[in-house]
């Protein structure tokens, strides 16, 4: 028993001989900081988290005070200019475009501007039942003397078609199937749309390369997964408010599909032989044929209760008549 006091003793003045400190123990992440630890960039870090969280928010405010509703399928979208602005960015492309061919725009005198202007305006009066409020229309056509196969709608109604389409409308009902289309684009404001999806776009990749710093393959990303699909199904809702518009128009709503088919035929001839890869679906702005053919044909049981509910079941038969004529000949 005696023989442990000096241990005893030597463990007592040890304790003695230490200074305890009066602050509480540091916490282990400090105490185990990384190497080459800066202060300053965990602070310019937490600041770059903040300003992201408050661009985020606000956005999300600026996204859903904009928010609108396309015509017929009611999807909602965001729209952040007025229909006056979208008319007036319209008619800017429209002016490049008859510069860019002037001396091929053919007179509006002429039998083939005629035929389309007749077609179209038809067209155009069932655009303006279907356009939501404060839409804003000068309708102008034009016919553009060159070897495209092309149409379009520029935002408040120019339309152009190139005479390069006309080979594969063989009636007036094809004619309106392209005109509907790419007048459904201006009666949904896809135009509108679009410019403010790119700036989504942008605010989206800047928002995500603050985190990555992979700007090439976020564009990449982007484009894939965001924009192309996207831009599918504008086309597609075109397709389907086209066929709406023929419908109202008592044009034969049947005709879009074959329309499609005829011209999935010509781009094959084109490019036969030119060795030009036809791209994937996920690389194209616009849907495949047959998927556009299949949606098409499955609208049509719909469209036709529209189109014989203003146009009569008269003028229906009429159309399959003619259709089965044409198959015949």
């Amino acid at each position: 028993m005696f023989t442990r006091w000096p241990r005893l003793v030597s463990l007592t003045r040890l304790l003695r001989s230490r200074r305890l400190s009066s602050r509480p123990p540091e916490r282990l992440y400090f105490q185990r900081r990384r190497a080459g630890y800066d202060p300053r960039v965990d602070a310019l870090r937490r600041r770059q988290y903040y300003i992201v969280g408050v661009l985020g928010a606000g956005g999300v405010v600026y996204y859903v005070s904009h928010l609108d509703r396309a015509p017929l399928t009611a999807r909602r979208r965001m729209i952040d200019i007025t229909p006056e602005q979208e008319a007036s960015i319209g008619l800017a492309n429209f002016q490049q475009v008859l510069a860019q061919y002037r001396g091929h725009v053919l007179s509006r005198g002429a039998a083939t501007s005629r035929y389309i202007e007749n077609i179209g305006r038809r067209i155009a009066a069932s655009a303006e039942q279907l356009s939501g409020p404060g839409a804003r229309y000068d309708w102008e056509f034009v016919v553009i003397d060159a070897p495209e196969a092309n149409a379009f709608c520029l935002p408040g109604g120019k339309v152009a078609v190139f005479t390069g389409i006309l080979p594969i409308l063989v009636d007036e009902d094809s004619v309106a199937a392209v005109l509907s289309h790419e007048i459904a684009h201006a009666v949904a404001r896809h135009g509108a749309e679009k410019l403010a999806f790119m700036k989504l776009l942008l605010v989206m990749q800047l928002l995500i390369n603050q985190f990555v710093d992979t700007r090439f393959l976020t564009q990449i990303l982007v484009q894939l997964l965001i924009a192309l699909p996207f831009s599918r199904r504008m086309e597609s809702e075109a397709d389907y408010i086209g066929l709406h518009l023929m419908a109202i128009s008592c044009f034969d709503p049947e005709a879009m599909a074959p329309m499609f088919q005829r011209m999935a035929h010509w781009r094959q001839r084109q490019t036969r032989g030119a060795r030009v890869a036809t791209p994937p679906k996920y690389l194209s702005t616009h849907p495949a044929d047959e998927d556009r053919v299949t949606a098409i044909k499955n609208w049509l049981p719909e469209v036709r209760t529209v189109y014989e509910s203003h146009c009569g079941a008269a003028r229906g038969d009429l159309g399959m008549l003619q259709r089965a004529w044409r198959a015949l000949g």
